[in-house]
């Protein structure tokens, strides 16, 4: 209910530049087309699960702290034609942080998964309405970096680290909302599609999941 009341929210906020935008259809210059373009995106997931949990057992007291998901992360794209882009993208899908004190010592345990991503967008200028809503499609594919570490103190201190690379890909459809020539705002939903790690990072092997996030973008050049 809350990321459904959120997507709401941010959709009304966007109808007063998108009546703006619209009045910018006269311009030579006008936003219907990206060709030769920058684009820069921060993105923010909306399929997050945040969760911090405390246990105190006989043994001890364990602390956790995650994120799953795709939590969020950065992009670029250049704008090669006037409607295809090429981009690349990193962000983080799952953090985890724990700590475990019992009688023999403190163990903390760090994970977390990075895609690093290169793809193409489509984003056909035919089908913009009012110069405003703008949607689009992309694939991206590459590695997706695992990484895990251990400490554990007590009467000695041991250190075990663990790296590992997943190949995955990412299937997406959205609709930006063109607010003037130079901002955008993005709403859109996807799927990562990932191999198996061979040990476990974090609490899982695999990590596809689908994806629905927000995005700002910076258009420039051209």
């Amino acid at each position: 209910m809350n990321t459904t009341r959120m997507v709401l929210a941010c959709l009304m906020l966007t109808i007063p530049f998108a009546g703006s935008a619209r009045g910018e259809d006269a311009s030579p210059k006008s936003t219907r087309t990206f060709l030769n373009k920058h684009r820069i995106d921060l993105n923010v997931s909306l399929l997050s699960e945040i969760n911090a949990t405390s246990e105190v057992t006989f043994a001890g007291t364990t602390t956790r702290g995650d994120a799953n998901g795709v939590v969020g992360g950065v992009a670029y794209t250049y704008y090669a034609s006037r409607d295809f882009g090429l981009g690349v993208s990193v962000g983080v899908m799952d953090a985890d942080a724990t700590t475990s004190v019992t009688g023999t010592g403190t163990s903390v345990e760090a994970a977390s998964v990075v895609p690093l991503l290169f793809g193409v967008k489509y984003q056909p200028a035919l089908f913009t309405v009012g110069e405003a809503l703008r949607p689009y499609a992309s694939i991206s594919a590459g590695p997706y970096f695992g990484t895990a570490s251990n400490v554990r103190s007590g009467l000695t201190t041991s250190t075990e680290s663990l790296t590992e690379t997943a190949i995955g890909a990412r299937f997406a459809i959205g609709v930006d909302f063109l607010l003037g020539r130079f901002v955008a705002l993005g709403v859109g939903g996807g799927y990562h599609l990932v191999s198996d790690f061979d040990n476990r990072i974090g609490s899982e092997k695999n990590y596809s999941s689908p994806e629905f996030a927000l995005s700002l973008g910076f258009i420039f050049g051209g």
